[in-house]
Formats: C-alpha cells, sequence, structure tokens
C-alpha cells in the first residue's frame, strides 16, 4: 500500500488517502481464502472442499475483498499513518475515521483515513473561576428509608411451625412428571422459594399453601400454552414434593441491639447521626462534582476558536451511544424514553450535539493547559502506568504496549492533570 496524499479540507482535519494495487489485493484475497475455505458450504460440494473460483461464482467476487482490505489496511497503514504525521507536525486529537472510497478488480482500492488535529484555541482565562457548592440538608425521610433497607438486609429466617401461608419463605425438594417420566429441567433440591413471589408456573405455589414441614405430597399443574420449553406448553405434570421446612422473615427491632449489630454503636441515636452523616457525604461528593464541572464549563466559555467538525461528532456519536446503552440497561427504547420526558427527537440530538460541543471544547481547552503548564505525563509515567497494567492483568509488558494506545493515554492523563490543575486555581465556595 501506499499513501497518496494529505489534505486539510478544514482547519484542524486532516484527511490522508491511501491505495493498494490490483496485485496487492488479489494476494491479500487470496490469503483470506486460504484462511477460511474450510467454513464455506457449497451446493454440490462438501464443506470446505469448494475452490476459490467456485465460491466467488456462488457469493460474488467481492466474497474475499473486505477481508483483504482489512487485512492490508492493518498491516500498511499505522506506519504510513504516522509517518505522515510525524512529516506535517501534525497533533491528533482523536482516533482516525476510515472510509472506503473505491474497489474495482482490476484498479485495487483507494480508502481515507480522516482524523482531528489538535485545535488552537484562545484561552482568554484559564485559572480564578469561581461557583459554589450546594449540598442539600439530610431529611429524616431519607434516614428513615436507610435504616428501613438495612432491618431488611438483616432480616432472620427463623421456623414456622403452622402451615405453610403467603409469604413464608419455604425451601424444597421436587420432581416433575410428565406422563409418569422425569423431564428436563423439572427436578431440584432444596430450593429456596417465598410463597405467593409468582416465581414458579401457575399453580404450583398455591399447591404448598396449608401445608407444613416434612410433608411430602403431589401438586397437580399445567404448564402455560405459551411456556417457552415448546415439548411442555399446555402439558399436565404432576410434581412430587418434599417440604423440608417453613419459614417466616423475621425483621429486627430498630433499637439499640439493632444499632450494635449493624453499626457498633451504643445507641439508635447514634445509628441515624451515623447514616446522617453518610448521607450527607455522598450529597457533598455529587454537589462538589457538580460544581468542578461548573467550573470546566466556565473554562469552555473562555476557550474562543473552532473546533474540528469531526471532534464534535464522534464526541456527539460517543454520548448517543452511553445513552443508548443506559436505557437497554433499563429496557426502554430512545423513543419509549423521549416519549416519557415529553420530547421529540430533534430537540434531544440537538441537546447532546450542544452537551458533546461542550465536551470536545473543554478536553481541548485543557489539552493546550496541560501543554503549556507541563502536565503532558513523561516516558517514564507512561511506562510505569503500563507496567502496572501489565502487572493487574498478568500479562507482559510487550503484550500491553502492543495493545496500548500510548498517543490516547498521554493526552487523556495531561487532560485529567489539566482538570485538577484548574480547579485547584479556582474556588468553590461551599453553601
Amino acid at each position: 500500500m501506499k499513501l497518496v496524499s494529505v489534505e486539510t479540507p478544514e482547519k484542524s482535519v486532516c484527511k490522508m488517502t491511501f491505495s493498494a494495487s490490483a496485485e496487492e489485493l488479489e494476494t491479500a484475497s487470496n490469503a483470506v481464502y486460504e484462511r477460511t475455505r474450510a467454513s464455506y458450504t457449497i451446493k454440490g460440494f462438501k464443506k470446505g472442499e469448494a475452490d476459490r473460483a467456485q465460491i466467488e461464482a456462488d457469493r460474488g467476487e467481492h466474497t474475499f475483498w473486505y477481508d483483504a482490505i482489512n487485512d492490508l489496511m492493518d498491516k500498511d497503514v499505522p506506519a504510513l499513518y504516522d509517518a505522515a504525521l510525524a512529516e506535517h507536525g501534525f497533533v491528533p486529537v482523536d482516533a482516525p475515521v476510515y472510509d472506503l472510497v473505491s474497489v474495482k478488480k482490476d484498479e485495487g482500492f483507494v480508502a481515507t483515513a480522516t482524523v482531528a488535529l489538535q485545535p488552537e484555541l484562545n484561552l482568554t482565562k484559564t485559572t480564578g473561576f469561581t461557583t459554589e457548592c450546594v449540598t442539600p440538608e439530610v431529611t429524616d425521610k431519607e434516614i428513615d428509608s436507610v435504616l428501613e433497607r438495612r432491618r431488611n438486609a438483616a432480616a432472620e429466617l427463623v421456623p414456622h411451625k403452622g402451615p405453610a401461608v403467603k409469604g413464608n419463605i419455604v425451601h424444597i425438594d421436587y420432581e416433575g412428571l410428565l406422563e409418569g417420566k422425569p423431564f428436563q429441567g423439572g427436578t431440584a433440591q432444596n430450593q429456596t422459594l417465598q410463597l405467593g413471589s409468582g416465581r414458579m408456573i401457575p399453580g404450583f405455589e398455591e399447591g404448598i399453601l396449608g401445608h407444613k414441614a416434612g410433608e411430602e405430597f403431589d401438586i397437580f399443574v399445567t404448564f402455560p400454552a405459551r411456556y417457552h420449553a415448546k415439548d411442555l406448553a399446555g402439558k399436565p405434570v404432576i410434581f412430587k414434593i418434599k417440604l423440608i421446612d417453613v419459614c417466616v422473615r423475621q425483621i429486627p427491632a430498630l433499637n439499640s441491639d439493632f444499632a450494635k449489630k449493624v453499626a457498633n454503636v451504643d445507641t439508635l441515636d447514634e445509628l441515624r447521626a451515623q447514616v446522617k452523616q453518610q448521607l450527607h457525604d455522598g450529597k457533598h461528593a455529587s454537589a462538589l462534582n457538580r460544581a468542578k464541572d461548573q467550573i470546566l464549563t466556565q473554562l469552555a466559555d473562555a476557550a474562543e476558536g473552532d473546533l474540528p467538525s469531526t471532534l464534535v461528532e464522534s464526541t456527539y456519536q460517543l454520548q448517543m451511544q452511553q445513552i443508548q446503552q443506559q436505557l437497554q440497561m433499563q429496557r426502554l427504547s430512545l423513543d419509549r424514553y423521549l416519549s416519557q420526558i415529553h420530547e421529540t427527537r430533534e430537540s434531544f440530538t440537538a441537546k447532546v450535539r450542544t452537551s458533546a460541543e461542550k465536551t470536545a471544547r473543554v478536553r481541548m481547552a485543557l489539552l493546550q493547559i496541560a501543554q503549556q503548564e507541563n502536565l503532558v505525563p513523561t516516558e517514564e509515567e507512561i511506562d510505569k502506568q503500563l507496567a502496572e497494567r501489565a502487572e493487574r492483568t498478568k500479562k507482559t509488558l510487550e503484550e500491553v504496549k502492543a495493545q496500548a494506545n500510548i498517543h490516547a493515554m498521554r493526552r487523556n492523563e495531561g487532560i485529567r492533570k489539566a482538570a485538577d490543575w484548574v480547579i485547584e486555581h479556582s474556588t468553590i465556595e461551599d453553601k
């Protein structure tokens, strides 16, 4: 492969164009074919027996191209890319974005790498920012809520001598029989079950109600018609039950004994004071982080100049990805979330883009400060971090270095140090 051109289509953006000849593409494609041929099943041939021409006739002539292109890019482009940056004195501040421009069998392929470069911002102010750290008061209701959670966590199971009722916790052995024979997943030993939880199929928990510890009995139930195991859906089965014990969940009283047990203090008042302090510390830490963010927002306002559009776009895409991941953990789609907060997609994404622009501006301002104040980590500091990572991950230093993005490490650590420096040289007033 070769570097064709280096351009700056806009300020602080570099675009490199690379190309590979038809011969290079063919050699790499053949290597991919040799590496993957055993995985292809082509009509009329046993798996792995079809040759390249037969595979391409069935799947298309491009079948091996894209893996071949990735192989060539991975092998040749990093060195060409680094050499071009060094030659032109460019300082990238983000990962490059690669695009395939064209690919033809008789011409090879052309690809580009577009990367944001460090902009020169006019920092009208870097120190002396001021803001307030407002810590909300801790309420009695919040303290009561924490104590209630601790009481529930400290609850103990005690034997219940009477018949099982809803809410009891039981331990059971059971064996399920379908047409008189055990079925897969239908047998368990010493299982814990809270009656009324709805954890088991309809009729199972109800069948235990009224029985006492030590009893053995049968439960006759029918699996739901839409049960996930198709061979059981809608089928009547018998569960043979051995009721090992019946327990009630006993929550401790909120008194001095409880205080001693959970916090090693003598009185309930001392426990409440301890919880209040813990809640205050948590609220104060959150308030302090918000105040620090406000300091950095003021820095962004004091940083004048254009940012690379590609940097803002990549920051926006990263923030949108993080939002989507958070929503997925809550089992929410973006559209459903937007309907809940009564916001359109357009207004929401506009807010995220504004946030991304601020985040990118803060980072570029901090990077510039890191360089001005000699806060960028030295080679020795980076080597120490890599050695610690190698020890932590049980890998060799060489393996860790091969996988690490040293430029990004140095940049991120410099930004972190600069953020601390700006905050240290600013004022946060506690309120």
